[in-house]
Formats: structure tokens, C-alpha cells, sequence
């Protein structure tokens, strides 16, 4: 890197800059931001699989952070590859210092004994793409960012014969919602189970947690669908939606899809986007088209082997 770059590992105190930064590079490649990325860092950062002092690292050039890479694990098993990040904004690149950032987490997974690494990369990020394949990753998935706009008068929800829609706040059986939430998920590329001691500090024990941004979906007392809504950032956003096996196929998800979007449309939002992968086997895609939303954008996941 060229003289004036400084590395350094980053802390909790660094949220705020990581934050803009991440803001700031999908500014630069989608043309507009997507998620609450405050949410996000703060979730990732909550893993058990990453600490921040070992796994994050900081770039920066007179003190102004200019870059974050990150090394994530979130299984103790090693069932799943490691996952890394790097939010270097193109207008803040010079001097190599975005080659050394991608051989930092390559390095730290290594470090870490990891046998394989997913990276994310933008699509209209050429630069980092190539960088990215010069180190050895080759793409293995696309996931798409959907959007439609909301607002009053939205279509109606529906309620599927047997089913009751409440929320968290008003059946807090957060032992069976974990149980719908690994058994939703456990087909999804990219899944590690979690304890669930670990899956609920990651959701719940944190100081601006809301129990009724979760919507459920009962059958009796069984939880046999959810949906997770943020709604503090730019953009309202569904952030995790899942649906039991044996209750697949019969409009659930879709009215719980529905009712989130009347609630963020009531709250005054008046767009919503999600994230989901391209190549998702359980009709996932074909739901949110049927809901009316629309992809917007396309990143990449690449992947390296690691094992010697």
C-alpha cells in the first residue's frame, strides 16, 4: 500500500464509521442503499464466531477510516465455510490498498483454520471482482435484492383455514420460534444451526430489541411460520420470513408478507426490499414476484478452498 494507509484492528467503537462505509459502497455500486445497515453490523457483530479485535480490521488514512474487512464464522462445527466482508467504497481506493484487504481475510480465515471462504461482491463492482479471482474465488451463487412499493390500500392478507396471526410480543415462545426458524432455514444454502442459547442472544438481548417486529403464524399453539420486519433505517425491510415443511403451500407466507407490508406502510414506509438467493429451492422467489415484488439487484457469492 502506498504510504499515508494504516491498518489496524477494529473495535466496538468503530460501528458507526463500519456502518457508513457499508452505506457508502452500495451507494456507489446499487445507486442507492437497500438494507438498515446499522441492523445488520450490529447482528453480524453479535455472531459467536467473530470477534472484533481478531476477525475485523480497519483502514484508514489520517484517521479516517476508509475500509472494514471482516471474517465471519457462525457455526462452531465448521459445517458451513467461513463468510468475509470487505466495504471499501471505490471513491477511498488507491495504492493496492483493496488487494491487501482481500489477502487480509484470506489470511485471517487460514489463521483460523478454515477450510473453505465465501466472499461477497458487488456485481457492477469490477474491481473488486477481479481482485477477488486473482485470489483464487470463483462465483457459486447470486442473490437478489427485491423491492415493490407499499402503501395504503394494499392488497389484503388473507387468512388460510386453521391459521391465527399474532406476534412475539403477544406469544413469546421464543423456544418455538427457534425451533421453526432451524427447521425453515435447514435446506438454505449457507445455513448453520445454532444453540439455541446463541440464537436467542443474537435476536433478543439486545437494548432496541422489539418482540413485535416478529409476526407469527399459529396452527393451535404451534408456530408454523414467521417474519421478521425491520423498520428503522431508509428502507423498511423483511428480514427473515420462513414456513415449516408440513405447512408449506398453503398461503401463509404470502399473508404474513402481506400483513407486514400494510404494518410498514401504516408506519409511514412507503417501499420495502428483501434479500434472497437467486437459486432458493423452496419456491421463495416465485412468493415474492406473486406479492408483487421485483428484483433490483444482483450481488455475488464467491468462494475459495482453503484446505492445504
Amino acid at each position: 500500500m502506498r504510504p499515508g494507509y494504516r491498518d489496524r484492528a477494529a473495535s466496538l467503537a468503530d460501528l458507526a464509521a463500519v456502518v457508513d462505509l457499508l452505506r457508502a459502497h452500495e451507494l456507489a455500486d446499487h445507486g442507492r442503499v437497500t438494507a438498515d445497515w446499522n441492523e445488520i453490523v450490529r447482528f453480524v457483530w453479535r455472531d459467536p464466531g467473530f470477534r472484533i479485535q481478531d476477525d475485523g480490521r480497519i483502514l484508514e488514512r489520517d484517521g479516517v477510516p476508509l475500509a472494514f474487512a471482516g471474517v465471519f464464522r457462525e457455526d462452531d462445527a465448521g459445517a458451513e465455510p467461513f463468510n468475509s466482508w470487505v466495504a471499501f467504497p471505490p471513491a477511498g481506493r488507491d495504492g493496492g490498498a483493496l488487494p491487501f484487504l482481500v489477502g487480509w481475510v484470506v489470511a485471517r480465515a487460514r489463521e483460523r483454520g478454515a477450510r473453505s471462504l465465501y466472499h461477497l461482491v458487488y456485481r457492477n463492482d469490477d474491481a473488486h471482482r477481479a481482485v477477488a479471482l486473482e485470489r483464487g474465488f470463483r462465483r457459486v451463487r447470486s442473490s437478489w435484492t427485491m423491492h415493490r412499493e407499499i402503501g395504503p390500500g394494499g392488497p389484503a392478507a388473507g387468512s388460510p383455514d386453521g391459521i391465527r396471526f399474532t406476534t412475539l410480543a403477544e406469544h413469546p415462545d421464543e423456544r418455538s420460534l427457534y425451533r421453526a426458524d432451524q427447521e425453515a432455514f435447514a435446506d438454505h444454502f449457507g445455513f448453520a444451526p445454532e444453540p439455541f442459547d446463541v440464537w436467542r442472544e443474537r435476536r433478543f438481548d439486545a437494548d432496541d430489541d422489539d418482540r413485535a417486529r416478529w409476526l407469527l403464524a399459529l396452527d393451535g399453539d404451534q408456530i408454523v411460520a414467521f417474519l421478521r420486519q425491520v423498520t428503522g433505517g431508509e428502507v423498511a425491510q423483511v428480514a427473515a420470513l420462513g414456513t415449516r415443511k408440513p405447512w408449506r403451500g398453503r398461503g401463509i407466507a404470502s399473508a404474513l408478507l402481506c400483513r407486514a407490508f400494510a404494518e410498514m406502510a401504516s408506519a409511514g414506509h412507503r417501499e420495502v426490499t428483501l434479500w434472497v438467493d437467486a437459486e432458493n429451492e423452496t419456491g421463495a422467489v416465485d412468493l415474492y414476484e406473486r406479492v408483487g415484488m421485483r428484483s433490483i439487484v444482483v450481488d455475488d457469492t464467491y468462494q475459495v478452498e482453503l484446505a492445504s
